[in-house]
């Protein structure tokens, strides 16, 4: 199993790819390219045979495999294998009833029946404890919108269990984990501790220009390595795959400068 996974969108603008066992977040706008974009990156994945998780927090999870099943996959077939799992944590949080599925794994059911995370806390010590499956191993997480737990918690609450869990859930099982917080919804204190703990930084924006939605992506920050941080311009695809045009320009170039960083609670 190699240390890097090669991400559509996300590889383009970060040549040597992303690591198992790291934890990355993306800040988006809420009209950005973000939710398109995550399905599209665990599309190519699975195409690659990445096992891969897609845990919904904002949506049902029929619409997440009916996605899927537009951008090309046979969903039921990787469902079946465990190659991908969707993890749902939006159900619990409505008056729907969830469909009957196989048999899930403790750690998903985990995410599934809670979303208090002193709970997900205490179960996570739980599986630590206990021989790790092979199918829990290097396994590609992504969020479609992580900070809906800030609902259900306080701040300080998700940000200890980040930093003593999640953080070190990563690492033993060796996850690549796509974190999400849309802007302007927490206190700025939430967002830069967040952003401390997380080993790169990526930010989803929209704009109007000339009358139209145009929408970008950059990579803002990672550890230790050099980047280029220009933001890249996206493009939605009919059957919602998004794609990296080939325009790059830096954010002074495009009159955005601070406003496209996203605003910020204070």
């Amino acid at each position: 199993m190699p240390d890097t996974l090669t991400l559509p969108i996300l590889s383009e603008i970060v040549p040597r790819g992303f690591g198992y066992g790291k934890n990355y977040l993306v800040e988006f706008d809420p009209h950005s390219l973000w939710y398109e974009a995550s399905l599209t990156i665990a599309t190519h994945s699975l195409k690659r045979g990445i096992k891969t998780d897609y845990h919904t927090f904002t949506h049902i999870p029929d619409e997440i495999r009916e996605a899927f099943a537009n951008l090309g996959l046979n969903v039921k077939k990787l469902e079946d294998d465990n190659t991908l799992r969707i993890v749902d944590s939006y159900s619990l949080t409505t008056l729907l009833k969830r469909s009957k599925e196989a048999e899930k794994s403790g750690i998903v059911q985990s995410m599934e029946r809670s979303l208090n995370l002193n709970d997900w806390t205490k179960d996570n010590f739980d599986f630590v404890k206990e021989e790790i499956p092979e199918i829990e191993k290097n396994r590609l997480h992504i969020d479609d919108d992580t900070s809906v737990l800030v609902s259900y918690n306080d701040e300080k609450t998700f940000i200890d269990h980040w930093r003593t869990s999640a953080i070190p859930w990563a690492r033993i099982f060796g996850w690549a984990m796509l974190h999400s917080s849309v802007t302007g919804a927490y206190s700025e204190n939430f967002y830069r501790q967040f952003e401390s703990i997380c080993d790169g930084i990526i930010d989803f924006r929209s704009r109007e220009e000339n009358g139209m939605i145009e929408h970008y992506i950059r990579w803002r920050a990672t550890r230790g390595e050099p980047l280029d941080s220009r933001w890249r311009r996206l493009r939605l695809s009919n059957n919602g795959e998004v794609t990296l045009t080939a325009e790059s320009r830096p954010a002074a170039e495009l009159g955005i400068g601070r406003w496209l960083r996203g605003p910020r609670k204070q």
